[in-house]
């Protein structure tokens, strides 16, 4: 099951790396992974980065597009 969705336009799925892992590459610590894991709403086993490339406006201070990393097709927020 992909997390984060599909390109609309080249199907890839969009989930990251696990969240825990980043943070288990970067302190070697089980326990400490585990718990800054759950400050993003992530556990050992869920909760993936997304890889879509989000677009802002500075205008409407927020992000209006989504751009996929793999073909560049952008689409529009929902």
């Amino acid at each position: 099951m992909s997390e984060h969705g599909n390109c609309p336009s080249c199907n890839s799925n969009l989930n990251g790396d696990l969240i825990f892992d980043t943070f288990m590459n970067k302190y070697n610590d089980r326990q400490k992974a585990l718990e800054t894991a759950e400050m993003y709403g992530a556990t050992e086993t869920e909760g993936h980065w997304g890889r879509a490339i989000g677009l802002y406006s500075l205008e409407k201070d927020r992000t209006v597009m989504y751009r996929c990393p793999d073909c560049n097709h952008e689409w529009e927020r929902q």
